[in-house]
């Protein structure tokens, strides 16, 4: 490894390590701060190599070891750092085009890169992964896990409520209780939203950290035209049915299920969101249907993040966005 590449990792790693320790102030931009955890290692990979990546991320793990605890670091490292290094490593990975296929640059050879629906199974199969990891240190008994989740939904009850709460307001036998709670957020809510938000996130950062690299010039791949190449494959709704099926099995199958379901609905929900822009691309009022869009994911996220599921299912039955834009110009797509 180049000393620059070195010293660039160390960096990033240092930087990655210093976001992370944003969250214990405990305010808003502490915790917008911590969401950027993998932004540094991302940036670092895609911009000089993946060895440099790999510096940053052992850097950031062994400064967050130092400052906090070894298991922290750890949690450092498979939450952002590994998972962050991974995909920019991918991304980065081309193979010869075959015969025909067209070249940004004359004398340059036709490269195949690694396609943005295979990231995005990626980045689902790793959230699935850390989830299940971080459910396992809550409790490695399924029942133990509950009952760690139903510590937590009391607790938040009693900071809301008071310290005498036993139930929900409700009436007789409609009152919702704190195990009748627990149960819910164990099964169902937890593994499906931090799957799905874990997901997101990471193709979020490193799409962010591929247009600042792009800037930079120093981004060795095409930079990404999302509305259009974020096609996640076929086999993504065999995974979604395989978790369907698993649901009536209680304990850990029924998590894991829900965890499958919840990163798949998400990158299904962005591949709708992509289907979107491309769908309005020559409607005159775009940015403001767009505005209004985005707006509602604020508003009404589990709805309108179904709604967009719904329509990527769509566009993968039936090819939307290919005959829109065979109908239209694609120099007016963004």
């Amino acid at each position: 490894m180049k000393r620059n590449d070195l010293l660039m990792g160390v960096a990033a790693g240092l930087v990655s390590a210093v976001l992370f320790a944003t969250v214990i102030r405990g305010s808003l931009l502490g915790v917008l701060l911590f969401y950027l955890t993998p932004l540094p290692i991302a940036i670092v990979s895609l911009g000089w190599n993946h060895r440099a990546g790999l510096a940053a991320s052992a850097v950031g793990v062994l400064a967050v070891a130092f400052v906090f605890r070894p298991l922290t670091g750890m949690l450092f490292a498979a939450s952002f750092a590994l998972p962050s290094w991974w995909l920019a490593y991918l991304s980065l990975l081309a193979r010869e085009a075959p015969a025909g296929v067209a070249v940004t640059k004359p004398g340059e050879t036709a490269r195949q890169w690694y396609p943005l629906g295979g990231l995005a199974i990626w980045s689902a199969c790793l959230a699935v992964l850390l989830t299940f990891a971080l459910a396992l240190a809550l409790g490695p008994e399924y029942d133990a896990y509950r009952a760690a989740i139903e510590e937590l939904v009391q607790a938040a009850l009693k900071i809301g409520f008071g310290e005498g709460v036993d139930e929900l307001s409700g009436i007789g036998a409609n009152a919702l209780s704190v195990e009748t709670i627990a149960t819910l957020m164990a099964n169902y809510f937890v593994p499906g939203i931090a799957a799905a938000a874990s997901t997101i996130l990471s193709l979020l950062i490193l799409l962010a950290a591929a247009k600042l690299v792009s800037l930079s010039g120093r981004l060795s791949r095409p930079l990404p035209r999302v509305t259009r190449e974020f096609v996640l494959p076929p086999a993504t709704l065999i995974g979604l049915a395989t978790s369907l099926v698993l649901v009536p099995f209680a304990g850990w199958p029924r998590f894991l299920a829900m965890a499958v379901a919840g990163a798949v609905l998400g990158l299904l929900a962005m591949q709708g969101l992509a289907t979107a822009h491309v769908l309005i691309g020559r409607v005159a009022i775009r940015p403001l249907v767009l505005s209004v869009g985005y707006a509602m994911i604020l508003i009404a996220e589990p709805w309108t993040m179904l709604t967009l599921a719904l329509l990527g299912i769509a566009d993968m039955a039936l090819a939307l966005r290919i005959h829109s834009i065979a109908r239209s110009n694609p120099q007016s797509l963004s």
